[in-house]
Parts: C-alpha cells; sequence; structure tokens
C-alpha cells in the first residue's frame, strides 16, 4: 500500500502523539515494518524544518533526515511542474501546501494520512485518519 503524509500526521507520528488516528498510525507501522510506502512531499519536509527550527528541535529533524535516508518504505516526493499543474484542480482547497499535498497523492493514486477536515470534505482524495 503506498501513502501520502501531510505535515501534522508525520510530526505526530514521530512524536509518538496520541492525536494520530489509528488508521494513521497503522499505517506508519506498516511502513515501518516494510509493508507500505509513505511518501512525503518535499512541502512537508519543508514544514517540518521550520517547525523543529521554531521549536528549537533540530535533533528530531535530524532523526527523520537521517530516517529518510535509510528508509526504502519512506520516500521524498519532488515538487514539480506536474505536481504544480495538478493543483490547479484542487480549487476547494484554500492553502498551496495543501493542494501540493493532495495533488501529490492523486498524481501516484496513493491514499492521503491527514486529519485535516477541509482536505477530508473536499473528495479530492482517499483520507485515512
Amino acid at each position: 500500500m503506498i501513502y501520502v503524509t501531510d505535515t501534522h500526521s508525520l510530526v505526530w507520528f514521530l512524536a509518538n502523539d496520541p492525536k494520530l488516528g489509528k488508521d494513521a498510525l497503522s499505517a506508519f507501522r506498516s511502513a515501518d515494518e516494510g509493508k507500505a510506502l509513505i511518501v512525503i512531499p518535499a512541502i512537508v519536509i519543508a514544514e517540518v524544518l521550520y517547525i523543529a527550527e521554531k521549536r528549537g528541535a533540530s535533533a528530531q529533524l535530524n532523526a527523520l533526515l537521517k530516517k529518510l535516508e535509510e528508509s526504502a518504505n519512506y520516500i521524498v516526493y519532488n515538487l514539480s511542474l506536474i505536481v504544480l499543474i495538478e493543483t490547479q484542480n484542487l480549487k476547494k482547497l484554500k492553502d498551496m501546501h495543501d493542494r501540493i499535498i493532495v495533488a501529490t497523492a492523486n498524481i501516484i493514486s496513493a491514499k492521503l494520512i491527514s486529519r485535516d477536515s477541509e482536505i477530508k470534505n473536499s473528495g479530492y482524495a482517499e483520507v485515512i485518519w
């Protein structure tokens, strides 16, 4: 199974935060066990970088980057022209970051790990939480 993660989902998984939904946690655990693939849009990495800098959590960011380098089950999906073109079809979403994340899920036909109600209610992607 292939999943795309949004920023909150990834941060909450890495922090073992109880706010992470049951199905979201299951998807991340499946990737850790080598049974699934988690695709991380580049914009999510940028947002995690911003959050880590803001909170003084560079050690956690370095741990994430190391995990990404070492794991075949977590991959970063680059921001490309194809992604940007797809965002034009997602006008119900106000936030460009959300459009990029959803566009990535759509392009690779993946389920999206997100708690974001605006994304879920848009109907643009299959969302798990």
